[in-house]
C-alpha cells in the first residue's frame, strides 16, 4: 500500500486556505498515481491470463499460478479502497480547517475594529500631550520671567558694586585731606612754639608776639575744625560703604567664591607649561576638549606611563587581609581566585577643578559649570588637594587604593566555592562579594541584591573592603578623561557590552551580562576584548564585534557596560515640583533614605528631566564630582553619555552607574541612572569591590 500519511499531516497541520488546497491536490495526485499503478498491473495480469487459457492443459500449475495473482490483485484493490477512505478522511479534515480558517477570518475582524479604537485612543492621547505643551511653554514663558528678575538683581549688584568703588575713592580723597590738614596743623603748631620762643627772649615785642599767638592760635582753631569736618565726611563715607557692602551681601555675591576664583585663576596661570602637572580643559558650551599643561602633546598610554598615578596602576592579588599577594606578571600571579581577589592598585594622586565659566543654576542650587580645566598631579602643589577617594575610614590620608578589576560575582561560604554561574541563592550575612576572571556577573534576577547587601558582603571580607563608592567612582572618571583627552569614552576606548537584546523569545527574567575576563590579555592595558561570552536567552554566546564585547581600562573591566553597577555613598532626595538634590556620606557609614549627620549636600541641584549630559554641576567643596545639572547635549557631544531620573513621587533614590547590556549609545562612563527607590534590585543590576587600606597611627 502507497504511504500517504505525510500527505495527511500536511492536510491536518496547514492553516491557510492556499496551503489547504495545495496539500489535498498533493494527496489527490499520489492516490490517482498509486491507481494508475494498479491499472498497469491489471493489464498484465489479464494479458497473462489470456496466455495461461491457451495453455490450461499443457500447465497446469501456470493456472494455479495465476489464481494467486488474482488473489493478489484482490487484495490490491482492497488496499485501493482503504487508499480512498484516507483520502475521505483527508477532505474531512480539510473542511474542517477551513472551518477554522474563517473563524481565523473573524478573529482578524476584530482584531481590526479593535486597532481602529485604539488609534481612536492615540489620537485622543495626542490632543492631551498638545495640552501638556501648551503648559509646558507656559513654565517655560514664567522660567524666562525668573532669569529676567535674576539679570536685574545681577545688575543691581554691579550697580552697588560702582557705589562702594566710590565710595572707596570718596574715602581715600578724604583721608588725603586730612592728612593735609593734620600736616597744617603740626606746622602751625611749629609755628606757635617759635613764637613763644621769640616772646620769651624778646619781652619788649610781646604785644606783637601775643597778636601773633593769637592769630596762630585762631589757624589751628580752624585748622582742628577742618580736620573734624574731614573726619565727619570720611565717618559718612564710610557708612555709606558699609551699605553698601550689605547690599553687595543682600544680591548673594559670596565673596569665598570670588577669592576661590581668583587662586584658581593664579594657580592657572602658574602651571599652563608645568610638565609634571596634567590637564583638560572641558569646554561643555562649545563641546570641546583640549589637552593642557603636561598633558599638551601626549597620547594616551606608554606617554602616561612616567606618572605614578598611570604607570604604577596594576592588577593584582589580594588576600582578604588587605595584603597584596601578587602583580600581573608575577610568578604565582593568577585570576580564578586561588590566590586572591583580582584588584586594581591605584597609587593616590592630587588634583584641582579649575572653573572658567560658570552660571547659577535657576533651582538657586550651586552653578552649571560651562567650561573648565582640570588638572591631576602625583605630588602635592599649591592649590591642590589630595583626591577624596584617598582617605581611610578615620580621615587619613592612604597611599593607595585597590578597585576590582572584574564586575562581582559571589563567593558560597556554605559551599566554599565561588558562584560562577550568577546562581541566585546568596546569604548576605556569610557569603563574600568577589572579583575574578570566568564568573557571570552576580544579579537581582530573584536574590536580594540590594545596595546595602553587596556593602555587606564586600565588609564580610575583612577590615577596609567596601562596595563601588562615589569618591572611587569619581575618581575613575577624573583619571580617564584627562589620559583619554575627552568624556565620550565610548569613542576613545569601545563601546562596551551595550548593545545586546532586552529580552530574547519567552526569557525576561535572566541575566544576560557577558562573563569576566575577556580583558585578562590586557593585563595593565586599555582596549577592547577580542571575543566575550553572553547569555542573552540564557544561551553561551561568543561575540568578536564592537558593542558586544567587554572594555577595559587600565586593568579595570567594563567600568561602564554589560550591568550596571551601583554606586553607593551618596543618596537623592526628590519631592514633586521641587530641585532635585544629592547628599554625600563623609565617611564609610553608608545607609539609604538618610541626607543628615554624616551625609551632606552636594551643593548643586540635579536636573528634573532625562537627557544626554550638557553641564555638570558645580559647588567648591564638591568640585570632584561629575554629575549633570543640565541635560541639553546628544549621543556625542560634550559627554555622550545619558541621565534618567524619575520626579514624579517624593522620596530617596539610589544610584546606578555605566549603563547595561542594552543601552546602546546611552552608557558610557558618565551615564546615571536615578529612577530607582531605596532596596530596588533587578536583572540587569550588579556592583563592585573597592578596597581602603587603614592607617595605622
Amino acid at each position: 500500500m502507497a504511504n500517504i500519511k505525510p500527505y495527511t499531516d500536511e492536510i491536518a497541520n496547514a492553516v491557510y486556505g492556499e496551503e489547504v488546497r495545495s496539500s489535498i491536490i498533493n494527496a489527490l495526485n499520489k492516490v490517482n498515481d498509486d491507481n494508475n499503478s494498479y491499472q498497469d498491473i491489471k493489464n498484465q495480469i489479464v494479458a497473462s491470463k489470456d496466455d495461461v487459457n491457451e495453455a490450461v492443459a499443457e500447465f497446469d500449475a501456470k493456472v494455479a499460478s495465476a489464481q494467486d495473482a488474482t488473489t493478489a490483485l484482490i487484495n490490491a484493490t482492497s488496499k485501493g479502497n482503504t487508499a480512498k477512505s484516507a483520502l475521505d478522511s483527508a477532505i474531512t479534515s480539510a473542511n474542517t480547517a477551513r472551518t477554522n480558517l474563517v473563524s481565523a477570518t473573524t478573529s482578524a475582524n476584530n482584531a481590526e475594529s479593535t486597532l481602529k479604537s485604539a488609534t481612536s485612543t492615540a489620537q485622543t492621547a495626542t490632543a492631551s500631550a498638545n495640552d501638556v505643551k501648551k503648559n509646558l511653554d507656559s513654565s517655560i514663558s514664567s522660567a524666562n520671567s525668573a532669569k529676567s528678575a535674576l539679570d536685574t538683581a545681577i545688575s543691581n549688584a554691579k550697580t552697588a558694586k560702582s557705589n562702594l568703588d566710590t565710595s572707596t575713592s570718596t574715602g581715600n580723597t578724604a583721608k588725603k585731606n586730612l592728612d593735609t590738614a593734620i600736616s597744617n596743623a603740626t606746622k602751625t603748631r611749629s609755628d606757635l612754639n617759635a613764637v613763644i620762643s621769640s616772646a620769651q627772649s624778646a619781652q619788649s615785642s610781646l604785644s606783637g608776639v601775643i597778636a601773633q599767638a593769637s592769630t596762630a592760635q585762631t589757624n589751628l582753631q580752624n585748622a582742628t575744625n577742618g580736620a573734624t569736618n574731614v573726619f565727619n565726611q570720611l565717618t559718612a563715607e564710610n557708612i555709606s560703604a558699609k551699605a553698601n557692602l550689605d547690599a553687595l551681601r543682600s544680591e548673594d555675591f559670596n565673596a569665598q567664591e570670588i577669592l576661590s576664583g581668583v587662586t584658581d585663576i593664579r594657580a592657572y596661570l602658574g602651571m599652563i607649561e608645568t610638565e609634571d602637572v596634567l590637564g583638560i580643559t572641558m569646554d561643555y558650551k562649545n563641546k570641546t576638549c583640549t589637552r593642557i599643561a603636561g598633558a599638551k602633546n601626549l597620547t594616551a598610554g606608554a606617554d602616561f606611563d612616567k606618572f605614578s598615578m598611570y604607570g604604577g596602576r596594576k592588577r593584582c592579588n589580594v588576600s582578604d587581609g588587605g595584603t597584596i599577594n601578587a602583580y600581573y606578571g608575577d610568578e604565582g600571579y593568577t585570576e580564578d581566585g586561588s590566590n586572591g581577589q583580582v584588584m586594581v592598585y591605584q597609587p593616590k594622586f592630587y588634583y584641582l577643578v579649575c572653573p572658567l565659566e560658570y552660571d547659577r543654576q535657576e533651582t538657586g542650587y550651586g552653578y552649571h559649570l560651562r567650561k573648565a580645566n582640570y588638572y591631576i598631579s602625583e605630588t602635592q602643589r599649591a592649590g591642590f588637594k589630595l583626591h577624596p577617594a584617598f582617605y581611610d575610614k578615620n580621615g587619613n590620608e592612604v597611599d593607595y587604593i585597590l578597585m576590582s578589576a572584574y564586575e562581582g560575582c559571589i563567593y558560597d561560604t556554605s559551599a566554599s566555592a565561588y558562584l560562577k554561574n550568577d546562581e541566585q541563592v546568596m546569604d548576605a550575612s556569610k557569603d563574600k562579594f568577589s572579583s575574578i576572571a570566568g564568573a557571570r556577573p552576580a544579579s537581582g534576577v530573584s536574590q536580594n541584591l540590594t545596595r546595602p547587601n553587596i556593602e555587606q558582603m564586600a565588609k564580610n571580607r575583612g577590615e577596609g573592603w567596601h562596595s563601588l563608592g562615589i569618591k572611587t567612582a569619581s575618581m575613575e572618571q577624573l583619571l580617564m578623561i584627562v589620559e583619554m583627552g575627552m568624556m565620550n569614552l565610548q569613542t576613545a576606548i569601545g563601546q562596551g557590552v551595550v548593545n545586546l537584546p532586552w529580552t530574547t523569545g519567552s526569557d525576561t527574567t535572566s541575566s544576560y551580562a557577558g562573563a569576566t575576563g575577556s580583558t585578562a590579555s590586557l593585563g595593565n592595558g586599555t582596549g577592547r576584548a577580542i571575543k566575550t561570552t553572553t547569555y542573552e536567552g540564557g544561551k553561551a554566546t561568543d561575540y568578536t564585534v564592537d558593542g558586544k564585547t567587554s572594555i577595559c581600562y587600565r586593568g579595570v573591566e567594563n567600568f561602564w557596560g554589560n550591568i550596571w553597577k551601583f554606586a553607593y555613598g551618596i543618596n537623592f532626595y526628590c519631592e514633586v515640583g521641587k530641585p532635585f538634590l544629592g547628599y554625600v556620606c563623609k565617611d564609610f557609614n553608608y545607609a539609604e533614605s538618610k541626607k543628615t549627620d554624616n551625609y551632606e549636600n552636594i551643593g548643586f541641584a540635579l536636573p528634573s528631566e532625562n537627557g544626554y549630559v550638557s553641564a555638570m554641576g558645580y559647588s567648591t567643596k564638591y568640585d570632584w564630582l561629575f554629575l549633570p545639572s543640565e541635560v541639553k547635549g546628544n549621543s556625542s557631544l560634550p559627554v555622550g553619555d545619558y541621565y534618567y531620573q524619575n520626579n514624579t513621587w517624593d522620596g530617596y533614590r539610589i544610584a546606578r552607574l555605566g549603563g547595561g547590556w542594552d543601552s546602546g549609545s546611552n552608557a558610557g562612563g558618565f551615564s546615571w541612572t536615578l529612577t530607582n527607590g531605596v532596596g530596588t534590585r533587578y536583572r540587569d543590576i550588579g556592583g563592585r569591590l573597592v578596597y581602603v587600606p587603614t592607617v595605622t597611627v
